[in-house]
């Protein structure tokens, strides 16, 4: 796992995640998976497990749900995306069984679906913000994040951005650059760094091309992907963190990761992104796809520097009250702990 963690790979999956998702669609090959799977899992039953946690199923299915429940334990299906998993239908009817949305959003859309989920049932994803943070990495924010306030934007100290997600173009990272060609031509300079594996091809190139056009290929680092130290590490050095997403997510684990590493968050909400910021008070939000919007909250920051500091310890101090793993795994042990 990204912290060490020994993690078992033992079932199959449908299709694969190379150069995208690419789903096995031939049905006898489909069930050949399926039965596999069937039979690691129930070599699986006598290993005294205390409950089961289900995430995403992707290229698993809903198949595996019924043997998950052969262990007569409870079973926690932590749905993750917007879209439901599966039909109605296919849940399982076991007292054992409970459905987790990772947010409001998800709670929302599975009640549109037919699923009955009450409102105590949904467990935010969690932020490691106990792994973010000057007190995690050792290292101060940069000014005026850490020490006194000043304004920021100019060539001396210019204001510093962050983004971190697949490069693809549902995540809305040229929506950031195009952000950054607006303010430099308002003469508000930035320093801004692109986390994230390619996953679209071309797609980091035509943002390199606009860079070049503008002369600005200087101004913005491409790091690639980055584990979860150096993630934090990089965070560290920015005033702003960009949730840009355009379409909706189950939660948008960035945002809260920005909040928890002392940033201020400016963030497109989409989903259940929302959730995770009070405009104006715990982050800034735009409207997706927006890079005119997106840059005015951008230079809205950088001549405000108090508000920076405000925003940014308003969100860090949400995120530890509301959004943090501690707080997501005790609601899981609450849940598993429901009698049916």
């Amino acid at each position: 796992g990204p912290n060490g963690e020994p993690v078992e790979r033992k079932l199959d999956l449908k299709g694969s995640f190379h150069n995208g998702v690419t789903e096995v669609h031939d049905p006898s090959r489909r069930a050949c998976i399926d039965q596999a799977n069937q039979r690691r899992l129930h070599a699986c039953r006598h290993e005294g497990w205390d409950a089961v946690l289900v995430g995403n199923l992707d290229l698993l299915g809903a198949e595996l749900l019924p043997a998950l429940l052969s262990f007569g334990v409870p079973v926690v299906h932590h749905v993750g995306f917007v879209a439901p998993p599966y039909p109605v239908a296919s849940a399982p009817l076991s007292p054992q069984f409970r459905i987790a949305p990772a947010s409001e959003a998800v709670r929302t859309s599975l009640i549109q679906a037919g699923f009955s989920i009450p409102k105590n049932r949904v467990v935010y994803p969690g932020a490691r913000d106990d792994l973010l943070g000057p007190a995690a990495t050792g290292r101060s924010l940069p000014s005026p994040l850490s020490g006194p306030a000043q304004a920021i934007g100019t060539a001396s100290h210019p204001l510093k951005l962050c983004f971190a997600g697949l490069l693809m173009g549902s995540k809305g990272a040229h929506t950031v650059i195009q952000a950054l060609v607006i303010l430099r031509h308002q003469g508000i300079h930035v320093r801004a760094t692109i986390a994230g594996a390619a996953f679209q091809p071309d797609y980091q190139t035509a943002l390199e091309e606009l860079l070049k056009r503008h002369d600005m290929t200087g101004q913005v680092l491409f790091c690639g992907n980055l584990n979860r130290p150096q993630l934090a590490r990089m965070y560290g050095l920015h005033h702003v963190g960009v949730f840009a997403s355009i379409y909706p997510e189950a939660f948008g684990i960035v945002a809260a990761e920005i909040q928890a590493s002392g940033l201020a968050l400016i963030s497109s909400g989409v989903g259940g992104a929302a959730e995770v910021l009070d405009h104006g008070q715990t982050g800034l939000r735009f409207e997706p796809g927006n890079a005119d919007d997106l840059a005015r909250q951008l230079a809205w920051l950088a001549q405000r520097p108090e508000d920076l500091q405000r925003i940014a310890r308003n969100g860090q101090n949400s995120v530890r009250q509301r959004f943090s793993v501690r707080v997501s795994s005790l609601q899981l042990e609450r849940l598993l702990q429901e009698r049916g």
